[in-house]
């Protein structure tokens, strides 16, 4: 029970997500900058009026410093792979920059926007949590915009606290509306990207994501592995025991590899029994290793079928390693996979690798 009602409080991202994750953080990152370069007009113009306002200068500094962080927000945002703890970091920013423009509003010296416009990016700041994909971030972001609300609230006497209670619950509400839209985008990428029968990638999100990693592989010049399984004889499972029990064992087998490979590895259903792993930063021989693992988990226990009997089963490999075979995922799949066919020719239940 405990362990559900954390689910619900604060999911955890699926790996698949991260990539889509990265895309909206670029776009609020950009989004931003441009807003915070919109409120430094506020004590700009101020000094324009009045060149020695000690006020003015001293909030113009610290948008500038806004600002700073901002553009290394949007650097730290375009790295690959994704800094983990960005989003909580940045919405944390977006939150605070709307409170010291409260501040500015509130002390009454210049205002260029009104403290209505001011309280709104609150709940712009809230609702861009959305397009990260991650339903944690939309929660931490709400409790800090109403935690700092309250702060103000309480350090300025003249605030209408009837008021400030109405937009507390307006920014309860614009959270729980940030999380249903995270919930819902999150169910409908997953759906896109993954195969119905196992829950593994698909081959299309799959090709996609092993492309940016070959570019990645080839800047930072370390090696690339990609394997094609193979289930051996798989025909004769359906033939046998029915399509349905051929299912409940592509099943298993998807199981067995999520169970090994490592969190940092691509590994989807490449298409009918076939399954494609891509070993991140792993060298050929690592990869063969790894790749031994696997085919001794996927045989080494028979796999109960529900309708009847059990099946024991076994698994072959064609390993492609980059940049010694090639730099393209189109390369790298044909050549493991001819070498999947020259394993199977051998004899089946082995795995073939360059040389």
């Amino acid at each position: 029970m405990l362990l559900r009602f954390r689910r619900l409080i604060w999911p955890p991202v699926d790996p698949a997500l991260v990539d889509a994750g990265r895309e909206g953080e670029l776009a609020i990152a950009r989004t931003r900058i441009a807003i915070v370069g919109l409120l430094a007009l506020n004590p700009a113009l101020a000094l324009v009026r009045q060149p020695d306002h000690a006020v003015a200068s001293l909030t113009l500094v610290i948008e500038i410093l806004f600002l700073a962080l901002s553009v290394t927000v949007l650097q730290l945002a375009r790295r690959h792979p994704p800094v983990p703890w960005l989003g909580f970091a940045a919405a944390a920013l977006d939150v605070t920059v709307v409170s010291f423009y409260h501040v500015t509003v509130w002390v009454g010296a210049f205002a260029l926007f009104s403290g209505r416009f001011a309280f709104a990016l609150y709940l712009l700041a809230i609702l861009a949590t959305s397009l990260r994909n991650d339903g944690r971030v939309a929660t931490f972001a709400g409790l800090l915009a109403a935690s700092e609300w309250i702060v103000l609230v309480r350090a300025f006497d003249d605030a209408d606290m009837m008021a400030a209670v109405e937009e507390l619950v307006i920014i309860a509400a614009a959270t729980m509306l940030a999380r249903i839209i995270a919930s819902r985008a999150r169910g409908l990428r997953l759906s896109s990207i993954r195969d119905n029968l196992t829950g593994l990638l698909n081959r299309a999100h799959f090709e996609e994501r092993l492309a940016t990693e070959l570019m990645r592989s080839t800047r930072t010049h370390r090696p690339l592995a990609l394997a094609i399984i193979d289930v051996d004889q798989f025909k004769r499972v359906n033939d046998t025991f029915g399509h349905l029990s051929g299912d409940e064992v592509l099943r298993e087998v998807a199981a067995r590899l999520t169970r090994t490979v490592r969190r940092s590895d691509l590994y989807c259903r490449f298409g009918g029994d076939e399954f494609a792993l891509a070993f991140i930063d792993t060298s050929v021989v690592d990869a063969a290793a790894r790749l031994e693992e696997i085919r001794r988990t996927v045989s080494a226990t028979p796999i109960p079928l529900r309708i009847q009997g059990v099946v024991t089963i076994t698994c072959s490999a064609g390993v492609a390693v980059s940049p010694l075979d090639g730099e393209e995922a189109r390369t790298l799949i044909e050549i493991a996979d001819a070498r999947l066919l020259a394993a199977k020719g051998a004899g089946r239940d082995r795995l073939m690798v360059a040389g």
